[in-house]
């Protein structure tokens, strides 16, 4: 029995500890609400800067294509003007003209005829493809004439002897002379 009288005194022990505890520690509701952010950021601000950046960067984008589309049209463009040269040598253009009579000056109100204005075409046409062969002719000769800078160092005084073959003919004496030396 005395066992019992002892648990009625623990028991009032724990709920008196209990009650301390509840007047002491803040209740959960409080302590949630304090533990929420009072102020919420925002996010449109971060959301508008990132759709300007990205804007940005796709306008930058498309203006690169376009433009490197525009200037493959113009390189393509350049390169089927300028003739092919398939000879190193200089090319020849011969202009043949044909006998016409010479252009009379242009009067005031009277435009040239068609036909000296397709003879200066055609002259300043062969005036450029003579200039553009000239051009091709000398980058042609400076590709051809290049050498290494460093091809001197390359070589050694062995070269000869590396770069040949032997000879059927030759004693078995001279090509062991190549062989560095064994102990005997």
């Amino acid at each position: 029995m005395e066992l019992l009288g002892e648990e009625k005194k623990i028991q009032a022990l724990f709920s008196q500890l209990r009650l301390d505890d509840e007047q002491t520690v803040p209740g959960f509701a409080a302590t949630w609400t304090r533990a929420q952010p009072k102020t919420h950021r925002p996010r449109s601000a971060f959301n508008l800067s990132f759709v300007a950046a990205t804007a940005l960067l796709v306008c930058a984008l498309v203006s690169l294509a376009l433009w490197s589309r525009q200037w493959e049209r113009n390189r393509s463009a350049l390169v089927a003007r300028v003739p092919a040269t398939p000879t190193v040598g200089p090319v020849r253009v011969v202009v043949e003209r044909p006998e016409t009579n010479p252009p009379q000056p242009v009067r005031r109100g009277i435009v040239s005829s068609p036909k000296s204005r397709a003879l200066k075409l055609a002259a300043r046409r062969a005036a450029l493809l003579a200039a553009a062969n000239r051009q091709a002719t000398h980058e042609a000769r400076a590709i051809a004439s290049w050498q290494s800078p460093t091809a001197t160092l390359l070589d050694s005084p062995s070269d000869e002897l590396l770069k040949s073959l032997p000879q059927l003919n030759q004693a078995v004496d001279e090509l062991k002379s190549f062989l560095p030396d064994q102990p005997k």
